[in-house]
Parts: structure tokens; sequence; C-alpha cells
């Protein structure tokens, strides 16, 4: 039974499901190198038919989403992959005309949803859609299905929680098949959808909204408010929390409310936050979505009695709401689904498709995310080759290319890795990563200065051995954190340990806890250099050019070595060191 997901909108990905185990998943930035790209995935698709399976041998393709306006968006941008998120533009958010308010209004709301769905009903709009859809994954109609945007997400977190028996799973995004917010029972693997929000009432549009109200990119960096939020002080933003009150909140019955149509964000958001300082407002959206997140998940929580929860969908990319979530006392067990945005949803779908085809196949737990490609020796010999780089780069065989990378590290030196099959997801854990002593405070500005040109209030995280966990991370619940989907209170270690990657201004942690089994070449690596320093973990981050994905291949290691301050690349089992005079 071989099922594909596919998500061929926001951050385009697709998994591959074969008898019930998730054997593959990649997004499509990775092969076309537009990072967060939207369009249909036509270069991961092609990979996999060229090397994993046949579509002779695909049972079914589960697309993420309902709505035909996905299809709409994809026609309406020529069938093109491209980078969605962009920033705001300051002349739609200037003073509206009697049209654009008309439009922003409670009645104009309505008449837009009245407008959609009489595109929804379009039976040969549908039927165009299934045509396209059935050629560019050279399937039949019949083996193509379509599944709610909500339920992906959901169905994305049943692997790794059918064991519990009971549990709840939360979804949470901006807008997907017009909805913005799911509460789902999931029992021995089967969901229940027990309250749904439509995406008007939408957290993940206002936060959205912030973001680029504050000079960045919604859709990409909302992270960035985030990290900037813990140099805020309450007493400061505090009084921005009760005008934030009056646009967004959780009723009596647990449901989101909101005073206003998405399409008023940003001039209501001008209202609120003018002249405010930039770590208030930052400190104010994050404060009052923690607060509304935790009160909606307890009211549900207290409602079911069941304690054991789930979160999936791209506001719970926000590990700091997550982390409040875990602290609750209300909530015994946690999953966080892995890079929870829609990229994620591909996985949901693949357990749906094969649920629905082969009831009786047993869906495996996710475990290691190292489901995207692998180049061999031969790949690393052609690309080391092909790319001139005995030219500017000392090349070598070491005898042990984990413990060297050890002995660097110890050395203070930084390293790039590109080994082994690629991790999916937003998180480098340690096959496409930057790594560095974490020790070393110095490190964090060096690593900005060479290649990453992140914003300086942004912290860097570690990649722990998994029995060193508990030096470092106060994790009381132990709750399960080998994504970097989390963050915890650092213990006293880490704070001289970790102090590079970790935030220096809350001391939080955001870890990728190294199991031995799932990547034993880079728990020898982080092993290794335990044992000439006593340290457990390493400074794990990205490793890409500022405004690019992550590196996939080979080439693109290469390439980014030579474009960046970095001074050495582990491609395999071959170290290159940059000869003196190479560094930018």
């Amino acid at each position: 039974m071989k099922v594909l997901g596919i998500n061929y909108g926001h951050n385009a990905t697709i998994s591959l499901m074969e008898n019930g185990k998730l054997t593959f998943c990649q997004s499509e930035e990775r092969f076309n190198r537009l990072k967060n790209s939207t369009g249909f995935p036509e270069m991961t698709l092609a990979y996999i038919y060229n090397n994993i399976a046949s579509p002779e041998e695909i049972n079914a393709a589960v697309l993420y989403q309902n709505s035909i306006y996905g299809y709409l968006y994809l026609k309406g941008v020529g069938f093109k992959p491209h980078q969605v998120p962009g920033y705001i533009d300051a002349e739609k958010i200037g003073r509206p005309t009697i049209n654009q308010r008309m439009l922003k209004s409670a009645v104009g709301w309505n008449l837009r949803r009245v407008k959609i769905a009489m595109n929804e009903k379009r039976s040969g709009l549908q039927a165009e859609a299934a045509r396209y859809f059935s050629k560019h994954l050279h399937l039949p109609e019949a083996k193509i299905y379509r599944l709610d945007h909500h339920l992906a997400h959901a169905y994305s977190a049943v692997p790794n929680i059918r064991e519990w028996g009971n549990g709840l799973i939360f979804t949470l995004d901006g807008v997907g098949d017009w909805k913005s917010a799911t509460v789902n029972l999931c029992r021995d693997g089967k969901l229940e959808v027990l309250s749904t929000s439509e995406h008007k009432n939408s957290l993940g549009y206002l936060y959205a909204g912030v973001t680029s109200w504050m000079g960045m990119k919604a859709g990409e960096h909302e992270f960035k408010v985030m990290g900037l939020a813990p140099y805020a002080k309450t007493e400061y933003y505090r009084p921005l929390l009760d005008k934030l009150k009056s646009i967004i909140w959780i009723d009596d019955q647990g449901e989101w409310r909101t005073s206003i149509t998405p399409l008023s964000i940003q001039r209501t958001l001008t209202d609120i936050f003018l002249y405010q300082r930039f770590d208030n407002v930052a400190g104010a959206i994050q404060a009052y979505s923690e607060n509304l997140i935790l009160q909606w998940i307890e009211y549900w929580v207290e409602k079911t009695g069941i304690h054991d929860i789930a979160l999936a969908g791209g506001v719970f990319m926000n590990v700091k709401a997550c982390q409040k979530v875990a602290e609750s006392q209300k909530v015994k067990k946690l999953f966080v689904v892995p890079s929870a945005g829609d990229e994620s949803s591909v996985i949901g779908c693949a357990v749906w498709g094969t649920q629905k085809l082969g009831p009786d196949i047993e869906i495996q737990p996710l475990r290691d995310l190292y489901l995207g490609v692998e180049y061999s020796e031969s790949d690393i010999e052609k690309a080391i080759l092909e790319s001139g780089a005995a030219a500017r780069y000392e090349i070598s065989i070491p005898e042990n290319i984990n413990h060297t990378a050890a002995r660097l590290l110890a050395e203070n030196q930084v390293l790039s890795r590109c080994s082994g099959r690629m991790e999916f997801g937003a998180r480098a854990l340690g096959n496409r990563s930057i790594l560095a002593n974490p020790s070393r405070f110095e490190n964090l500005q060096h690593i900005n200065d060479a290649v990453k040109s992140r914003d300086f209030w942004m912290p860097f995280t570690p990649s722990i051995l998994e029995e060193d966990m508990p030096r470092y991370v106060v994790n009381p619940k132990q709750i399960f954190a080998p994504y970097m989907c989390i963050t915890f209170q650092g213990a006293r270690e880490a704070q001289r340990d970790l102090v590079a990657a970790i935030h220096p201004k809350d001391h939080t942690v955001r870890p990728q806890s190294v199991i031995k089994d799932w990547n034993p070449d880079y728990y020898e690596l982080i092993s290794a250099f335990k044992d000439l320093t006593g340290i457990g973990g390493v400074l794990n981050t990205s490793f890409n050019l500022h405004g690019e994905p992550n590196v996939c291949s080979p080439q693109d290691a290469i390439r980014t070595v030579d474009n960046s301050g970095l001074s050495y690349l582990i491609l395999g089992r071959y170290l290159l060191s940059k000869k003196k005079g190479q560094g930018i």
C-alpha cells in the first residue's frame, strides 16, 4: 500500500507512506531553491517517481484541502512555483475608499462568503481542477482524494497518539478550507470533530498581521516576533493586552470570536500599536496569544475530561506557546507535530489515505525526520570535482570524520555538515546543519557574521544527547523532544554549557534530543565532543545562506560555504577546509 500526501500550497511538500510507515517526506523548496515555495511540487514528485515508486505503484494520492480556491490560486499565478510571503504594502493600509470600507465590514465579509460558496459549487471548475491534478500526478482521477485542511493537520498527530486510547488534537492556523481552528477527539486512531472555527476568527491571521505590521514577512517571520517578545517588560506592554481583548477572545463555549474581519486587521493594529515600542508590540501579541491558546485548550480539557493532547497547524510552530501548554497543570501528555505548519499536513493526508484504503494496516508512529534525499559517495565526489573545490579547499578523508569534527568543535571552530538523509521540516536536525561549541557565547555573533545574518535578538538552539537532556532541560512531564518543536526552561548547567544555544534573555531552550538509533553518526559526533569537553550538546542551526532554504545537495553545500565565512564543510566522509585567502 503506497499513498502520497500532497501539499501544493504554502511550503509545498510531498510525503510517501508505504504499508503504514512514512518513508519519504520533503518540501519542494529543497529542490527548486525558493524558500517556502508555493505551487505544485513537480520536482519532488518526479524524484519519487524516478527513485522510489512509479505512478503505477501508487494506490492513492491525497490532496491537503477540499476547497477549489487552492486550484484557483495556482491558476491565478500561472501554475508557477513562487514565494508567497512578502513585506507589507503601505499603500494598502492607507485611508480606505468607500468600496474598501465596505469589503472590510461585516456585510462585506458575508457577501464574500456567499461568493466563495458559489465558486465551490461550480461543477465545471471542479472538473477542471480534477483534470489538472490527474495530469500532474500521472494518476487516474479515481485514485485522487481531497482531505479537509484541518483534518489533514489533525491526522498528522494520529500516528504518535493512537496508543494513548483517547486524546484531544487541537489544530490552529491562519486559514485552511475556510477554518482556522478545530478540536478533535482521537479514539484509537479515529477522529471525531468536536469544534470548528471559521477563519474570520483567526489568531493565525492576527499574529501574521502583527508580523507584517512590524515590517517583517507574514507567513515566514513570526518566529522573529516570538524571539523578540522576552525582551519586553510586562509592565510596559500590559496596557496593550486590554486593547487586544476587544479584537479576539474565547467565548463561554470554548470558541474563537473576533470583532473585526481579517481584511481590517492592519488598520486595527495601527490604531492599537502606533507609536508603541517594537519590543512591547512583540511582547503583547505573544503574551496574549499564549493566554488565549491556554484558555482554549484548558476549556476543552475540562469539558471532555481528557488531559492528553496533541497540537498541529501553523500557529503551533510557536514553540513558546507550546511550552505554556506543556506547563499547564491540566495537561498530562503532550505531542507537538514536528514542523506543524502546512508542510506536515501531508503526513496527515498519507495517514488518512492509508486508513481509508487499508483499514487493517497498522500506522507506525513517526520516528526520526530523516525522510528526504540522500546523496551517495559518488554524488559527493562528482560535486567536488565539478565545483572545482580542490582549488579552494584542502580535501581529506579522516580516519573517523565524526571524531575529527568533534575535535574541531572543541577547538572552537564552526563546521557545516551535509551528510546522510536530509531532514524533513523547518528545523535542521544535524544532517544539514551548522555546528559550533555551545559554551562560547561569541560563536553566536561569529555564525551571524559568517553566514546567517540573523536578527541580533534571535537565539540559536542545541542538539543534546538523549541521556544529557535532564542536565540541561527542565522537563518534569518527560515530554518527548527530538524535533525542536517546543521550548523548555533551561537548567542551571544549560546556562553554562549551552550559553550560545539558549535564549539569552529568558534562558529557554528549544532542544533536539539526539537518539543514537535514529542518527548514529550525529550521536557519535556529539559524544566525541562530550569526551573532549564534558559538554553533552552542540550548537545547531540550519545550513543556509540568509533568505535561502536549507541546503539539500552537495552542490548546495559547497556553494553555501563558498559564499560565506564558513571554513569547514563535512560532506559524508570528506572534510573540506578552506585554504587561506579563500574566505569572504
